[in-house]
C-alpha cells in the first residue's frame, strides 16, 4: 500500500520564493501527498501568495519567527502517514518522495533523509551527516552503513537536513515533535537524537534529491554573513547541555567554551576583513554571550523538570482530513538557448523565455538550459526549471562533439548541453528542444530515448550574404560558418520534428539546403506578452496608450547592419527630418560607432547626429522599450530579411503600425494597408518608406484606424497564449515518438 505523505513548508519573510516552491512540488511524481504551508508572522506579502494557493493546500499560522514552533504546527496539521520536510527557497526532484517512501517499509525507520544539492545544480551542500551529542556534525563516506545507530546513548547518530528531511508521523507525535527552544539550528538534529534514543533508525536515501537555493533570511544575509547570533547561541548551547550535559559534564563545558571562542574569532575575522563593522561584531558578540546564558538556563530547567525527551507538541489538536494536492500531469519539455533573459532579451532568448512560461502555464513540467552568465546555477523560478550550466571545454568533450559534425567553435557548449540533458532524464524527460541557430542540440540528434524538436530561426545559411565580416576571414569562413551551414543541413534533414514561426521561413530554408522537411514541419507563428496587461499581484494597467499629439513619433528598433536596413532607415529619416517639421525619430537597439558613422555618412545623414530631433538611446530595458512602442505612432522595420519579425509584433502589441520590407516572416505579420505597410524590396524602397511615413504623419484618420487594426491583429494572432497553443501538439507529437 502506498504511504500518504505531508509536505510541510515554513517559511516567513519568503513571498517572493513561496509560490515556486508549492509548484515545485506540482511536479513530484508520487501518487498521494498533501502540502501545508505555515506562515510566521511574515510582513511582506506572503499572505496574498497564500490567498492564491487556498483551495490546493493546506494553510497554518505561526505567531513567533521560531522554526521548531512552526514546524510543530505543520505536524498538528498533518494527516499523512509520513511527513517531510522542505525549505520555501529549495525544490526537490520529481522522484524525491518514491526514494523516501520505500525504506518506511521497514516498522523501525522512524526518519529519513536524502542529498541536498547546493544552487550550482551539481554540486552536493549536504549529503550523509553524523552528529555527536555535542551537537558536533561528521561527514562520513557515502557508503557509511548508518542503520546499527539506533540504540539508546548512542555516541553518534545520523542527522537529516531540515531542507530535506521525513519521518514518520507516529514517531514524530510518539517524541513530542520538536522542542521551542531550537527557535533555528539544531532543530532537526535534535529529532534524530531523541528518536534514536526511542530505538528508532534514522537512514539516509542518496537519491532523493532536494535543490536548495540558499535564500537571505531574518538571521543572515544573502552572503550568509549572521544578521543576529542570539537564536542559534541558544540552541547550540541548550543541546550542548541537555543532550551532552548527561554525558559528561566536563566536556559539555569544554565543548560550550571551544564554541565560545570558535564564534568569537569569527566575528573578529570578519570585522578585520571589512565583512562587518565594528558595531555590528560588538552586537554578535553580545548575541553570542546572552544566547548561550540563556540556552544554558533552560537545559538546566529541562533536566530538573519532568519533561524528559519530550517536544513541545499539542497533541490535543486533530489533523484536517488528508488534502491531496493535484499534480501536474503534462509533459516534461527541456528548452535549449544559450541566451536567456535577463542575460538577453530578445531574439531566440525573449522566444525560450514566452515559450518557457506559457508552456508552464498549460501545466507542462518545463527545463530552460542555458548558458552560466556570470556563474552556474539551478533555480525554480516562475513555474519552471532554469539550469545555468557551463560550458564544457575538455578535450574529450570537444572531441565527441566533432565526431557528430559539430563544429569545434561549438563543441563545449553543445557538450555541455547533451550532459545536462542526460541529468534530466532522470526527471523523466520527454522532449528536448533547440534552434537551429549554432547548432545547439546536435549532440542530441538520433537519440532516441527523448523526443527532439528544433525550431527554426535565421540560419548560418540565410544570414551569410548580410554578415560581409564573415567572408573578410576566409578562415573563420571556412572552418567555422561552412560547417555550421553542413550541421545545419544534417540537423534539417534527420531532426524528427521541427518547428517553424513562419511559411516564408520554411520555403527559404527548404530552398537554401536543398532538403524538403515540410512533412516535418509544424508552423507556430510567434508571440509576445502583453504590454497592457499589469505583472504586479494588483492587477492594476501597466502602460496606457498617450492621446494624438502634434508631434509625430517614429521609432527603429534593431541592430545597425545591413541586414536590420539601418542603411534605409537612415537614408528615410534624414530626409523626413528636412519634411515633417514636427517628427521624433528614436533609434534603438544599438551603439552609434565607427561602423554606424560610416553608414550614415554613406547616406548623407550625418544630420541625424546633429539634430534634437533624433535620439539613439542605445539598448534599453524591457520595460523602457515596451514604453517607447506605446509612446510612437509609426515603428520603421525596414529588414532585409527576417524568419519572423519580433519587432512588429512587440509593436503591434502596443497597437503601434509597423512599416516593414516585404520580405521573410513579415509578410505574414504585418497586414498592408491594415496594420501597417509592405514595402517592396528594391530601388525605390526608401523612396517609398518616406512616402509611407509622410502619409500617415497627414493622415490622423488612416494613422487612428491602423493602431486599433494593429492592436486587433495582436490580440487576434500574436499572444503567447496563441504561439504556445500552435505550438503545443509537436511536443505532443514528439514525446509519443519517443514511448513507441
Amino acid at each position: 500500500m502506498t504511504l500518504k505523505f505531508s509536505i510541510v513548508i515554513n517559511t516567513y519573510n519568503r513571498a517572493n520564493l513561496l509560490s515556486d516552491a508549492i509548484r515545485g512540488l506540482s511536479e513530484l511524481d508520487y501518487p498521494d501527498f498533501e502540502v501545508i504551508v505555515v506562515n510566521g508572522p511574515s510582513t511582506d506579502h506572503t499572505e496574498r501568495v497564500l490567498d492564491h494557493w487556498r483551495d490546493k493546500v493546506k494553510v497554518g499560522a505561526c505567531p513567533e519567527p521560531n522554526l521548531s514552533m512552526s514546524r510543530n504546527i505543520g505536524i498538528e496539521m498533518s494527516a499523512g502517514d509520513v511527513i517531510a520536510f522542505i525549505d520555501d527557497d529549495a525544490v526537490p526532484h520529481p522522484s524525491w518522495l518514491k526514494q523516501l517512501e520505500r525504506h518506511y517499509l521497514d516498522p523501525k525507520v522512524g526518519g529519513v533523509g536524502g542529498f541536498t544539492i547546493d544552487n550550482t545544480g551539481v554540486t552536493y551542500q549536504v549529503r550523509k551527516t553524523l552528529c555527536d551529542r555535542f551537537g558536533n556534525a561528521y561527514f562520513p563516506s557515502d557508503f557509511f552503513d548508518e542503520r546499527p545507530l539506533a540504540f539508546q546513548g548512542s555516541p553518534i547518530y545520523p542527522s537529516l537536513l531540515g531542507t530535506n528531511s521525513s519521518f514518520r508521523t507516529t514517531a514524530l507525535r510518539e517524541i513530542g515533535g520538536f522542542d521551542h527552544t531550537f527557535a533555528y539550528l539544531l532543530d532537526e538534529t535534535d529529532v534524530c537524537l531523541r528518536l534514536t534514543d526511542r530505538g528508532y533508525r534514522v537512514v539516509y536515501e542518496p537519491n532523493a534529491l532536494v535543490y536548495h537555493q540558499f535564500a537571505p533570511s531574518h538571521i543572515r544575509s544573502k552572503n550568509r554573513t549572521p544578521k543576529t547570533l542570539y537564536p542559534s547561541a541558544v540552541s547550540k548551547s541548550y543541546f550542548i547541555r541537555r543532550h551532552g550535559g548527561p554525558f559528561s559534564e566536563n566536556r559539555a563545558a569544554d565543548e560550550l567554551r571551544r564554541y565560545e571562542d570558535e564564534i568569537l574569532r569569527a566575528n573578529k575575522w570578519l570585522a578585520d576583513n571589512g565583512d562587518l563593522t565594528q558595531e555590528h561584531r560588538v552586537s554578535l558578540d553580545d548575541d553570542l554571550l546572552f544566547g548561550i546564558k540563556e540556552g544554558t538556563q533552560r537545559a538546566l530547567q529541562v533536566l530538573v523538570s519532568n519533561k524528559g525527551q519530550q517536544g513541545d507538541l499539542d497533541h490535543s489538536r486533530v489533523p484536517d482530513e488528508f488534502f491531496p494536492m493535484a499534480k501536474k500531469e503534462g509533459l516534461r519539455i527541456a528548452l535549449i538557448s544559450r541566451s536567456f533573459p535577463p542575460a538577453q532579451d530578445a531574439g531566440i532568448a525573449r522566444w525560450t523565455w514566452m515559450m518557457a512560461a506559457g508552456l508552464a502555464e498549460r501545466g507542462h513540467k518545463v527545463h530552460v538550459i542555458t548558458l552560466a552568465a556570470p556563474e552556474a546555477f539551478t533555480r525554480y523560478e516562475n513555474g519552471y526549471w532554469i539550469h545555468a550550466i557551463e560550458e564544457d571545454r575538455s578535450e574529450q568533450a570537444v572531441r565527441r562533439a566533432a565526431l557528430k559534425g559539430i563544429p569545434p567553435g561549438l563543441g563545449s557548449w553543445c557538450a555541455a548541453v547533451e550532459q545536462q540533458v542526460e541529468r534530466l532524464k532522470t526527471f523523466g524527460l520527454d522532449v528536448i528542444s533547440f534552434p537551429i541557430w549554432d547548432v545547439e542540440g546536435m549532440a542530441l540528434v538520433g537519440d532516441d530515448s527523448i523526443g527532439v524538436v528544433m525550431s527554426l530561426h535565421t540560419s548560418y545559411a540565410m544570414a551569410k550574404p548580410f554578415k560581409p565580416e564573415w567572408s573578410a576571414r576566409p578562415l573563420f569562413e571556412h572552418f567555422h560558418v561552412n560547417r555550421v551551414v553542413m550541421a545545419e543541413t544534417k540537423m534539417l534533414s534527420e531532426v524528427p520534428y521541427i518547428l517553424a514561426n513562419s511559411e516564408a521561413i520554411v520555403e527559404d530554408l527548404t530552398r537554401c539546403y536543398s532538403v524538403d522537411f515540410r512533412s516535418r514541419t509544424t508552423i507556430a507563428p510567434h508571440g509576445t506578452r502583453d504590454p497592457f496587461q499589469s505583472e504586479d499581484a494588483d492587477g492594476g494597467i501597466a502602460l496606457v496608450k498617450p492621446a494624438h499629439s502634434n508631434v509625430f513619433k517614429v521609432a527603429y528598433v534593431g541592430r545597425f547592419e545591413p541586414r536590420k536596413g539601418f542603411d534605409l532607415a537612415c537614408a528615410a529619416f534624414s530626409q523626413l527630418l528636412r519634411d515633417i517639421p514636427n517628427i521624433e525619430i528614436s533609434f534603438i537597439g544599438d551603439k552609434v560607432g565607427e561602423h554606424s558613422t560610416q553608414v550614415l555618412r554613406e547616406q548623407q545623414a550625418e544630420d541625424l547626429l546633429e539634430d534634437e530631433r533624433v535620439t539613439f538611446r542605445g539598448m534599453v530595458s524591457r520595460e523602457e522599450l515596451d514604453q517607447i512602442y506605446v509612446d510612437s505612432d509609426i515603428v520603421l522595420m525596414p529588414s532585409r530579411y527576417e524568419s519572423f519579425g519580433l519587432v512588429a509584433i512587440e509593436a503591434m502589441a502596443a497597437g503601434t503600425p509597423v512599416i516593414a520590407l516585404a520580405v521573410g516572416g513579415l509578410k505574414e505579420v504585418v497586414d498592408d494597408g491594415v496594420t501597417g505597410f509592405l514595402v517592396q524590396p528594391g530601388e525605390s524602397e526608401v523612396t517609398t518608406i518616406v512616402d509611407r511615413l509622410k502619409r500617415l504623419a497627414t493622415d490622423n484618420s488612416l494613422l487612428s484606424s491602423m493602431k486599433i487594426a494593429a492592436r486587433k491583429s495582436f490580440v487576434d494572432r500574436f499572444t503567447i497564449e496563441k504561439m504556445v497553443e500552435a505550438a503545443e501538439p509537436i511536443y505532443f507529437s514528439a514525446a509519443a515518438r519517443r514511448m513507441q
